[in-house]
């Protein structure tokens, strides 16, 4: 988080409750945010499969089985092998995160502009998984969905447990009426890792963080 959008995050805690909801599991999400707000907003990490309350305490983790896990190594491995992607560390393309296993196509550490640059719409991705129709539905059969996530990865994690249903299931755990909330989203688009999120409730699209810092001043003045 950029030093000078921190003062409004610590605004958006004070004033509203504040939910990081990522593909990134909890210590990433941790990373990225100043310790000064530990306490002040929940996490719904791996895609909210793993929750957690602004007191630390996990709400819920839902982990991947050992069928599960094999399933997507599978389709890992299957999609690796045909892509033959130069890569610098073979060692950094997946992670088993617990709730989630996430492929990353070039390397999760890879330098950050070439992420950026490797498939910032996720057309490249969406590609792969349309040509690979029959082992996404093999991982169905295992209980298993796949989403695209950031710029180079795949999120896998348990069938339906999506982000728009664990969302749905956190109102619930919290009382919350959907019409009180919004989600800001840079992938709300059809394919995207936020679209299961659409129709849950109300929904924001940005492009990047700094169209997120800048709706977020509009919302706190308003």
């Amino acid at each position: 988080m950029l030093e000078e959008h921190q003062p409004l995050f610590g605004r958006l805690c004070e004033e509203r409750d504040m939910v990081a909801v990522s593909g990134a599991q909890e210590s990433q999400i941790r990373a990225q945010i100043p310790h000064t707000f530990d306490g002040q907003y929940f996490i719904l990490a791996q895609n909210g499969n793993h929750c957690i309350d602004k007191n630390g305490s996990t709400l819920w983790k839902k982990e991947l089985d050992d069928p599960q896990t094999r399933a997507i190594i599978t389709f890992i491995e299957k999609v690796h092998s045909e892509l033959r992607l130069k890569v610098k560390d073979e060692n950094d393309l997946v992670e088993n995160r617990g709730a989630q296993i996430s492929y990353s196509l070039i390397g999760h550490h890879e330098d950050l502009e070439k992420k950026n640059a490797f498939d910032p719409n996720a057309s490249r991705r969406l590609d792969i998984l349309a040509q690979h129709a029959d082992a996404v539905e093999e991982l169905k059969k295992n209980n298993v969905e796949v989403k695209t996530g950031g710029t180079t990865t795949f999120d896998f994690f348990p069938l339906g447990n999506n982000k728009g249903y664990n969302i749905a299931e956190f109102l619930k755990n919290r009382a919350w009426e959907p019409h009180d909330c919004i989600y800001i989203g840079d992938a709300l688009f059809p394919g995207g890792n936020d679209e299961t999120v659409v129709g849950i409730i109300p929904t924001h699209a940005v492009k990047d963080y700094h169209e997120t810092y800048e709706y977020l001043k509009s919302v706190l003045s308003s």
